[in-house]
């Protein structure tokens, strides 16, 4: 019994890929965390015209985010929370709710 309870849970696992991991890491601090780590994925897309970002947290969870259309900021792309925001430089510093993110800007975002 024991080896077919084994081989049912092998077949039902058959054809369910693993979540691929980013290729790009930042910082976060997710859930109110104190410090940053390099533990949160990031990807990129554009979607009907518009930058948007992924942000993948270690548990699993993400946050979904658009650059705005002169670059200088980016806001949730769903939810009800509300992001705050600000490009330094090459990096935008973010805060959605009790999560914090440094996401290095890319060549093809809008300039100021």
């Amino acid at each position: 019994m024991r080896g077919a309870s084994l081989g049912l849970l092998l077949l039902a696992s058959c054809g369910q890929a693993a979540p691929e991991e980013p290729k790009e890491r930042i910082a976060c601090a997710v859930g109110g965390a104190a410090e940053f780590t390099e533990d949160c994925g990031l990807e990129r897309a554009v979607v009907e015209g518009a930058q948007v970002l992924v942000v993948r947290h270690p548990d699993g969870g993400f946050r979904r985010l658009e650059v705005s259309q002169d670059g200088q900021n980016l806001g949730a792309a769903d939810g009800a929370e509300v992001s705050r925001s600000a490009r330094k430089g090459d990096r935008w510093e973010v805060i959605l709710g009790e999560h914090r993110y440094v996401i290095p800007v890319k060549a093809d975002a809008p300039q100021p």
